[in-house]
């Protein structure tokens, strides 16, 4: 969906000298826009960052990604060089009178002065001697690469230069005329002048969270450094037509494939373009009433469970800190008119109250000032969604109650195997009662450079057998987008989703007909699957539980739940040691278990029925 067709942006875009920031908000970012508890918290991380260490960042580092697979020590050097830029530019904003300057000078220096501000992750050879090349991108004349944390970081830079310019005037212009070349250099005039997989012009484009992600940070990093009108004009069109490139690609349901994490830089951060966009228009690009948009911007509600845990198909996590999106929520809710989602946000921010101080690498610094300058209102009650379907993407989410922390919480999905930081889990279901987990998506451990290769499916929770699917004739679900879910069905009450699984499967596990239906009543939560297969075949059916399974007369006790398989089955049980520390950090626990259904059968119905284990 082309949100911005028919608009003409070169005779409606400001001026720089006219653009006004956060216009939303009516006010700018100073002491006084600031709650006391907002500004305590700022202060505080700024003195911390005042006497931190600075981290060095080592070639050897970087290399490590490439000889070893690691990619965290370098990116965790990396990040904490512009978490403490970020403090250090807030707390000088609001009054620092000088005290936190030295700093901040030092950190643009050097962060200047790094050889390339693009991740190892995201800076790969194929050349056999890769890991001498590895850092060629920037070494060798101009640069020609932009990934994420580039443009966030000349975002940043851009952020220091708007917000305390004035005080490097002067004595130390030349700093400051380095941050501006740095920027230029680094982002800018490369957007200007090459085309980009994650832009979609190039062949087989996969679009994801990188293209508003980057477009966020590059209107960012133009908006506060970029004063030739022209040059301005010819930044921002091109910014327009690459989102519309991603927006032509999102379901209108709003739907992300990638998850609840990853919506925060896919569609919050088409968002966050969105809000630049109508700030560098004076208002007058105004897409906020779009059906796309609103449904972006309500996914995350839809995708909410209970304390921190959200519906974590694909690579997202099932713990996020979701109250540290209330204030963005909240501004969402108003530009578009949802009520709904207002309620949601102020539920969130009932629970949290101040800005959670958000490091660089999860989103928009113009976001992060924005939030700090929104007031949400006290919580009345309401904002729980009880159902919602995704037929872009195949799920459906289902909740037994006007609660969040009461009854249980369903979600099912179909899909395909090619999907944005896909795992192989087609027809795969999560289930909890009362805000705990009882079938879970056990999600991504620390991403090293296996994660983003061909031997990603060698890492087991990305595999079929390790979520809640099946095994079939000794074949579990292959990767690739031809490996999918068809007919789905949405019941118009919004209670089940059926699909057919046959393509989920490859050919040789002689599938005629395999469909699943889940369903959600009140107090029951039902997986039925019909199969025939071309003959007699094994199949095992797998759960991923949470606590440790008990049998108790016939059936099987999952902490608060009850499940009973019919027809009866004696199903194997099996403890899944984490070993990966994120896994355990997710889900404050060192295994999961699994539970495996053995059956032979040419022709069966099987059931999984879920209810109060009281």
């Amino acid at each position: 969906m082309r949100l911005y067709d028919g608009v003409d942006f070169y005779p409606i875009l400001l001026p720089a000298k006219d653009f006004v920031r956060y216009r939303d908000a009516g006010r700018s970012f100073t002491r006084d826009a600031l709650s006391e508890e907002d500004y305590a918290r700022i202060v505080e991380e700024a003195e911390k960052a005042l006497t931190g260490e600075i981290p060095l960042l080592r070639a050897t580092v970087y290399m490590r990604f490439l000889r070893d697979g690691d990619r965290s020590e370098y990116e965790t050097a990396y990040f904490k060089r512009r978490t403490m830029l970020r403090a250090l530019t807030f707390a000088e904003k609001l009054g620092g009178n000088g005290r936190y300057l030295d700093r901040i000078i030092d950190l643009l220096w050097l962060i200047c002065e790094e050889t390339t501000w693009v991740l190892p992750a995201h800076n790969q050879r194929d050349a056999p001697d890769a890991e001498r090349r590895v850092l060629t991108e920037d070494v060798e004349g101009e640069t020609r690469k932009i990934d994420l944390f580039s443009a966030e970081t000349a975002a940043e830079l851009a952020n220091v230069c708007d917000m305390i310019g004035d005080e490097l005037r002067g004595e130390y212009d030349m700093v400051l005329r380095r941050v501006l070349y740095s920027i230029d250099q680094k982002v800018l005039i490369p957007f200007e002048k090459y085309l980009f997989g994650w832009e979609g012009y190039t062949k087989n484009a996969f679009l994801n969270n990188w293209n508003p992600w980057i477009i966020s940070n590059v209107l960012t990093a133009a908006a506060f450094t970029v004063t030739d009108d022209y040059r301005r004009e010819a930044i921002v069109v091109k910014a327009v037509q690459v989102l519309e490139k991603f927006t032509d690609t999102y379901p209108l349901d709003g739907g992300c494939d990638e998850g609840p994490s990853y919506w925060s830089v896919a569609g919050a951060s088409l968002f966050d373009c969105l809000e630049l966009l109508y700030d560098l228009t004076g208002g007058r690009a105004d897409v906020f009433s779009s059906e796309l948009v609103g449904n972006m911007c309500d996914y995350f509600r839809k995708a909410f469970i209970s304390g921190n845990y959200v519906m974590n198909f694909a690579d997202a996590p099932a713990v996020y800190d979701a109250e540290g999106s209330a204030r963005l929520l909240w501004r969402m809710a108003r530009r578009t008119g949802n009520r709904d989602l207002g309620d949601f946000a102020r539920y969130l921010a009932w629970r949290s109250g101040a800005v959670k101080p958000l490091a660089p690498g999860q989103n928009c610094v113009y976001r992060k000032v924005e939030n700090y300058l929104e007031r949400v209102p006290p919580y009345e009650g309401g904002g729980v969604v009880t159902h919602a379907s995704f037929p872009g993407i195949t799920v459906a989410v289902m909740r037994d109650g006007e609660s969040f922390d009461k009854g249980f919480f369903f979600a099912i999905k179909g899909g395909h195997n090619g999907e944005s930081h896909n795992h192989n889990d087609v027809g795969s279901f999560i289930l909890y009662r009362d805000g705990r987990p009882v079938i879970v998506d056990m999600g991504v451990g620390t991403y090293s450079r296996k994660t983003f290769s061909e031997e990603r499916y060698d890492i087991k929770p990305m595999t079929s057998p390790y979520h809640s699917t099946a095994e079939i004739a000794g074949f579990a679900e292959p990767t690739g987008r031809e490996y999918r879910s068809e007919d789905a069905v949405f019941a118009p009450d919004g209670t089940a989703l059926s699909f057919e699984l046959k393509n989920a499967y490859p050919a040789e596990a002689g599938i005629l007909s395999y469909r699943r239906e889940g369903r959600l009543e009140k107090g029951k939560a039902t997986v039925s699957d019909v199969l025939r297969l071309a003959k007699e075949e094994d199949v095992v059916f797998h759960l991923i539980s949470f606590e440790k399974p008990e049998a108790r007369d016939g059936d099987l006790i999952l902490g608060s739940c009850r499940l009973r398989i019919e027809p009866a089955v004696k199903p194997e049980i099996e403890e899944y040691v984490f070993e990966d520390e994120r896994f355990v950090n997710t889900w404050q626990r060192k295994s999961v278990w699994r539970i495996h259904v053995p059956v032979r059968v040419k022709e069966g119905s099987f059931r999984f029925v879920f209810t109060p284990a009281e």
